[in-house]
């Protein structure tokens, strides 16, 4: 699993590599080169549970959320590594604290100026650093692939909806049946040059 993570982490560097001699190639209209990086703080929440029952999602955005930054290197095609503090609340009442790196490649599909839309996807490490109940059993690690889609509003306001999927043995089926699964992430951003 580590070496499947390692080569993806060194595929997706050279991808934005790439990515990045590609925008640098691209002739300007104007004479102000236009910055083909963004960064800036986001927040999150994972929705476990499809449903549309207010107290529910209510229940869900109180037990977990996560919050830190990202950095965007390109422009119609996109690396995008982002890195999070995460709190999930469990229903036992144990509440866990994580480090979330997820990974994305990204591709603008309409920019508009005012809003563009894209779609993205890449795998997601997740670490653990606290438990207020030590649970042995419980994984220090995991990793997920995640697929989405996202809006840019006004240039400096990102939304980003995305599928996780848990990468073990169940992965496959998970897949195959389309599941809920490992939930839907959320997150929302302002984005700075």
């Amino acid at each position: 699993m580590k070496k499947i993570l390692s080569l993806i982490v060194l595929g997706l560097l050279l991808f934005s590599g790439i990515s990045f001699a590609q925008d640098q190639s691209t002739t300007e209209t104007s004479d102000k080169k236009k910055p083909n990086f963004w960064f800036g703080p986001k927040v999150g929440v994972d929705l476990y549970t499809p449903t549309i029952d207010q107290k529910a999602i209510t229940d869900q955005l109180k037990s977990n959320f996560q919050a830190g930054v990202f950095f965007q290197f390109g422009r119609k095609l996109y690396f995008q590594p982002e890195f999070y503090y995460g709190s999930l609340k469990e229903n036992s009442g144990a509440v866990i604290n994580t480090l979330k790196v997820p990974m994305m490649i990204g591709l603008r599909l309409i920019n508009l100026k005012i809003i563009s839309a894209h779609i993205m996807g890449g795998p997601t490490a997740s670490f653990l650093i606290k438990e207020s109940v030590t649970n042995p059993g419980r994984d220090k690690s995991s990793f997920m692939l995640q697929a989405g889609a996202g809006v840019d509003l006004l240039g400096f306001i990102t939304l980003d909806v995305r599928y996780s999927v848990d990468m073990n043995d169940a992965m496959k089926a998970q897949i195959e049946r389309l599941t809920w699964g490992s939930g839907v992430n959320v997150t929302l951003g302002l984005k700075f040059r």
